[in-house]
């Protein structure tokens, strides 16, 4: 069972990263009208949100540890300041 979860987890942790790049490339795929690609465009935005997030309960703590600490060095050179941990 601990397999699976694991599993799921890394599944839905990537599927929200690929949910993130579908969303932005949406408005130049789709030869829609805006409300058409607005709606698409949200709908993968809180796909990605939700699988992100339980992903993150899937995996645990120590996933979401070790997330973070490989994102803070970006984050620091994306702000500029080393801000708060």
């Amino acid at each position: 069972m601990q397999k699976f979860k694991r599993v799921l987890g890394l599944c839905l942790f990537w599927l929200s990263w690929l949910l993130w790049a579908v969303m932005l490339i949406v408005p130049f795929v789709f030869d829609a009208d805006a409300a058409t690609i607005t709606m698409i465009a949200t709908t993968c935005l809180v796909i990605a949100e939700v699988s992100f997030i339980v992903s993150l309960l899937l995996l645990g703590k120590p996933f979401y540890q070790a997330f973070k600490a490989r994102l803070k060095p970006y984050w620091y050179k994306l702000t500029g300041s080393p801000g708060r941990s």
